[in-house]
C-alpha cells in the first residue's frame, strides 16, 4: 500500500454528510481513497462539529459514520515536531508579509508540507497566502476535471 498522498481538509470530508454532496468530490474520494489521509487538526474539527450538534438521530448517524467509516478508512496524520517547525516558519513569513491566516489553517498546511502531501480543499483562498511563503501544494476537488 502506498503512503497517503492527499491530505483532506475538513470541507472535503464533510461533503460526504451533505444531503446533496458534490459528485466530483465523491468520485475523487472513491478513486483516491487509498491515497488519502486526514490531518489531526481536521479530525478535531470534524469531531468538534459533531459534539456541538443537538442530540438526536442525525448526530448519532454522523458520529457513527465518522468513527466507523472515516476513521477506519483514512489514516490521521499527527501534528508533530517537524510540522511545528514548518508552521512556525510559515506564520513568521506571513507575519513579515503583514498577512493573517487562521492558526488551524497554517497547522493543516504545515502537516501537508511536512509529509510531502497535496492539500485537498475547497477553501483555496484561505491557503493561497501560505502557498506564497512555503512549498504547499493544493488541489480543489470541487472543480470539474478538464480533459
Amino acid at each position: 500500500m502506498a503512503a497517503p498522498y492527499y491530505l483532506l481538509d475538513t470541507n472535503i470530508v464533510s461533503e460526504i454528510f451533505r444531503p446533496f454532496p458534490n459528485k466530483t468530490v465523491l468520485s475523487k474520494l472513491k478513486e483516491y481513497e487509498s491515497l488519502c489521509a486526514l490531518p489531526a487538526t481536521g479530525w478535531d474539527e470534524l469531531l468538534f462539529g459533531v459534539q456541538r450538534m443537538a442530540e438526536g438521530k442525525k448526530k448519532d448517524f454522523i458520529f457513527s459514520k465518522l468513527i466507523d467509516e472515516i476513521q477506519a478508512c483514512y489514516p490521521i496524520i499527527p501534528y508533530d515536531r517537524h510540522a511545528a517547525w514548518i508552521q512556525a516558519d510559515i506564520r513568521a513569513r506571513l507575519a513579515d508579509a503583514g498577512t493573517s491566516v487562521e492558526f488551524q489553517d497554517t497547522q493543516i498546511a504545515a502537516i501537508a508540507v511536512s509529509n510531502n502531501m497535496i492539500l485537498v480543499t475547497r477553501n483555496t483562498k484561505h491557503f493561497e497566502p501560505v502557498q506564497r511563503v512555503s512549498t504547499l501544494l493544493m488541489e480543489n476537488w470541487f472543480e470539474p476535471v478538464m480533459r
